[in-house]
């Protein structure tokens, strides 16, 4: 049969085949789509004979539903505000307009589902007509008076006391027989009465209700002792439906009923089993897998609900994992065999997918002895998962702690070896060119050469040591930071100062630049601060290879702590690299990169575990960042506080015009910041062609410059050429300041004769601008300019300085070194001796003292105290340094606590002694 149902040209493709097995039913079934007017799609034969039509003679009259209802809008728009709220279910009552006239009633029962073959969704129908529904009633009906009459034979012969009351009037609504005996009085008097007045002999409800925790769902249970029966009772309240009314059901045994005795066993019972840490089961003996009985946290315990073990795994013992099913099934017979208790620790797999770890006892009965002729196990189950996951941590944590311990002592062993072989080749340097010195006494030259690389040797030596030491006192606790102001540009000046002779071995080219540092003056650790740069820088240098690039780049970054700045080093390079699988172990103690090794580039291995235990101390971070075969980075982030600095007057720089010239952008844009904020006028090009056409057609222009900064090393054009070209076509009518991160002492006289009038070292900070403007602006091109600020001058000739050594080959040599610059030297071989002959002298006779630390009869701080001590004038003011091997943090403590001004740490290096010497003798 065809039964498609054609509703004109426009229907497309909406149409299409009524089921054939719905086509059968006997109720009316039809489909339409859910678009505005329900367009029809099919109906059943059921369908059309409801509504007296013909399946063709339907489908050619209306086309949807709105047509259908033509003559009823109001049931057409009831249909579509039951399809229009939300829910995929529809069920209403509706009117079928019927061919011949009129209507008939029936109940849509609809759902909402998608339809490929219909385009969309749409809704089908199913229409059940009002006399069946009818008829459903009149049967429901009876069933429940059926049902209701058996409740009611339930409720009185209950053996226990049955109330129903109202909740809201409290009125009494039942009471069966036993009630009304412990009551006293028959039903009649008590029902229509509240239930309250007659239980309990009040006047108004109880205070203790508890119709606010009754629910239909369950019972509530609960016990109350009724002071006017004299009795106490075991009770259970739900809410139900009594004749329309919400009534409360109330079942209760008082304490002289064989019920209630029973229920009191029953909670000594369930408190009992309440006590077991863990879940009870019976297991059937005769197949060891069904579970007969549980309690406890059973259920809980292998994470499914009552419902969902009785009815996916049938109370079977399958929650036990697989692999252990075999191993527990033995354990279990052994109880059997032996009679006694077993236990076995096994795995389960929760319902959730979990597994835990069960400690299980088995204990066996057998048929003879149960009480329902089963032969059983009674098991009780405790979880031990967390134990057992608590023992493998600390399990694993000790063969952790013994693999670290076997690489801490394996590193130890091969650093021991490593520095074995470090030390022993700067000391086979030192000792042969000692021998060679002393087989050419008679040749300056060679003497001359053999002491430069004995002082080489020492030198790579001493910082052998000095790291050792470093880290010895780093592990133990023992090292302290210092607290003092610090100038960044002389901290970055002295660190260059190191470092610039170690690139320029290698012919490395050099970058660095200021970024943003505003603050340039801050409180840290001074000696520290530059290992860490020294370290890094060093090691840049040391891992690049000839011809390479190093950078060293310090920024300031915006800080939201009132007095405190926020600075950043930047350590770039494009060495060897690391690979992934050694950067993690950068900062271990001993640790070095295998390319390291394969170069056989010196090192023990402690550096950078040194860099980074001083940068935590002071409350920063390391970050480093490598490809193996291109270059690493490394930042430093670090906080400290501020130090207030003079602003310095610089109003006569306001408005001055200078060009910047430097190859690269970064630097170019970074002093331009420093000198727009003097208030000049700021402008700066990449090249030096760019350079001499600025200036050129500035001059022209009649607005030329009034300074130019310009970068010493440049591609195509360099500083020095374009200094030439400047001064060619300008003449010396604007001062020219050379810049460079280089040592310019080597080329300083060919660019002074080529017209340059000042120099400035990279990194470019606004205090070293600044300087030099003013000295420009004040004196116009001034020598001065040319020399870094802070530069000591003093003549050191003729001073004299108290000596205070007790090693005889020191003591020479210190004073050799001294005498050379012109001071003149008094020794002394322990501080009694120096105390004495300080004592001793005319006051001013002494213009400094030079104290050692570790002296026998006294010491250096008990030497320095005493001298303080002495009631004379320069006793207070003559300026005691130290000059000792120990150079630790605490001893530099303890030597200003004793009244020492400076420290000088031994070996002496000239230039430090030099420079701590005349910045305190005036």
């Amino acid at each position: 049969m065809d039964n498609k149902c054609v509703a004109g040209q426009d229907r497309g493709n909406i149409e299409s085949r009524c089921p054939a097995a719905v086509d059968m039913l006997k109720t009316g079934i039809f489909c339409c789509l859910l678009d505005e007017n329900l367009t029809f799609c099919w109906g059943n034969t059921s369908f059309f004979s409801s509504i007296g039509y013909a399946r063709e003679g339907f489908c050619a009259k209306f086309h949807d539903l709105r047509q259908y209802y033509a003559e009823a809008p109001g049931d057409f728009a009831a249909i579509r505000q039951a399809v229009e709220n939300g829910s995929r279910e529809i069920e209403t009552a509706i009117r079928l307009p019927v061919k011949n006239g009129g209507f008939s009633w029936a109940h849509l029962y609809g759902t909402i589902v998608e339809d490929r073959a219909a385009g969309g969704r749409v809704l089908r129908a199913e229409l059940v007509p009002m006399d069946v529904l009818a008829g459903e009633k009149e049967g429901l009906e009876r069933l429940y008076q059926q049902k209701l009459q058996y409740f009611y034979f339930m409720l009185d012969s209950y053996e226990g006391n049955v109330y129903v009351s109202d909740m809201e009037t409290y009125e009494l609504l039942y009471l069966n027989q036993c009630a009304c005996d412990v009551l006293g009085i028959p039903a009649v008097k008590a029902l229509g009465r509240k239930c309250y007045e007659v239980i309990q002999g009040r006047t108004s409800p109880c205070p203790f209700c508890t119709n606010s925790k009754l629910c239909e769902e369950a019972f509530y249970e609960w016990e109350f002792s009724n002071p006017v029966l004299e009795r106490t009772f075991m009770i259970k309240d739900r809410v139900i439906n009594w004749e329309g009314r919400r009534a409360r059901l109330e079942l209760s045994h008082d304490m002289y009923s064989t019920e209630y005795k029973l229920a009191k066993k029953d909670q000594e019972r369930d408190a009992l089993i309440r006590s077991v840490p863990g879940g009870l089961a019976r297991v059937d003996g005769r197949d060891m897998r069904t579970v007969l009985w549980y309690s406890g946290s059973f259920l809980e315990l292998i994470g499914y609900t009552k419902e969902q073990f009785e009815g996916e795994l049938h109370s079977q013992y399958d929650y036990v994992h697989p692999d252990d099913i075999g191993h527990v099934a033995d354990v279990m017979r052994q109880s059997r065999e032996t009679g006694k208790p077993t236990a076995v620790e096994s795995r389960i797999v929760t319902r959730a997918g979990d597994v835990k770890i069960l400690m299980v006892t088995y204990s066996y009965v057998s048929g003879e002895d149960s009480w329902d002729g089963v032969p059983s196990y009674y098991s009780v189950g405790v979880d031990v998962t967390a134990e057992r996951k608590e023992q493998a941590r600390q399990r694993q944590a000790l063969e952790d702690a013994c693999k670290a311990a076997q690489v801490a002592n394996d590193a130890k062993t091969n650093f021991l070896s490593s520095m074995s072989h470090d030390i022993r080749t700067p000391m086979n340097a030192i000792i042969g060119m000692s021998v060679i010195a002393q087989a050419n006494l008679g040749s300056p030259e060679k003497i001359q050469d053999c002491l430069n690389k004995i002082n080489v040797s020492s030198r790579h030596l001493l910082s052998l040591i000095n790291e050792v030491l470093d880290m010895s006192k780093i592990e133990s606790g023992k090292i302290d930071l210092l607290s003092e102001r610090v100038s960044l540009p002389e901290l970055i000046e002295d660190v260059m100062d190191v470092f610039r002779p170690l690139a320029a071995g290698k012919h490395q080219e050099l970058r660095i630049n200021a970024d943003h540092v505003r603050n340039e003056t801050v409180v840290t650790d001074q000696n520290r601060l530059r290992q860490v740069l020294v370290n890094l820088l060093s090691n840049a240098v040391k891992y690049t290879p000839d011809g390479g690039s190093v950078g060293l780049r310090i920024r300031e970054v915006p800080s939201f702590a009132k007095g405190r700045g926020q600075y950043e080093f930047i350590v770039t390079d494009n060495g060897i690299g690391m690979s992934e699988a050694f950067i993690p172990h950068i900062f271990d103690p001993f640790s070095r990169a295998e390319e390291a090794k394969a170069k056989q580039i010196q090192g023990t291995g402690l550096g950078m575990a040194i860099t980074q235990n001083i940068v935590r101390m002071m409350n920063g971070t390391i970050e480093v960042r490598s490809t193996l075969g291109k270059g690493s980075q490394f930042i430093v982030a670090v906080s400290f506080d501020l130090c207030e600095e003079k602003e310095e007057n610089d109003e006569e720089l306001s408005g001055l015009p200078v060009l910047v010239v430097d190859d690269d952008r970064i630097i170019c844009e970074s002093a331009a910041e420093i000198l727009d904020e003097l208030g000049m006028r700021s402008s700066w090009v990449l090249s030096g062609k760019e350079a001499v056409r600025r200036v050129v057609a500035a001059h022209e222009a009649q607005d030329g410059f009034f300074s130019v900064i310009l970068d010493w090393k440049m591609p195509e054009m360099d500083g020095l050429e374009t200094l030439k070209a400047i001064r060619k076509n300008l003449g010396r009518d604007v001062p020219i300041i050379i810049v460079s991160a280089y040592d310019y002492s080597e080329i300083e006289e060919e660019f002074r004769q080529a017209g340059a009038d000042a120099f400035i070292t990279k990194p470019l900070f606004k205090s070293k601008i600044a300087h030099t403007f003013h000295q420009f602006c004040r004196s116009g091109r001034s020598d001065a300019a040319a020399r870094p600020a802070g530069t000591a001058t003093a003549s050191m000739v003729g001073k004299r300085v108290l000596l205070v050594e007790d090693n005889q080959i020191n003591r020479e040599i210190a004073a050799e070194l001294l005498a050379m610059h012109g001071f003149l030297i008094d020794p002394a071989e322990n501080g009694r001796i120096a105390v004495d002959k300080f004592a001793a002298s005319a006051p001013g006779t002494y213009d400094c003292i030079l104290m050692d630390i570790q002296m026998p009869v006294m010491d250096g701080y008990q030497a320095a105290e005493a001298i303080r001590a002495l009631g004379r004038g320069d006793a207070a003011t003559i300026p005691i340094l130290a000059l000792t091997a120990n150079a630790f943090a605490t001893d530099i403590g303890k030597a200003h606590s004793a009244g020492m001004n400076d420290h000088v740490a031994k070996p002496i290096e000239l230039d430090r002694l030099m420079e701590t010497l005349e910045r305190w003798i005036k």
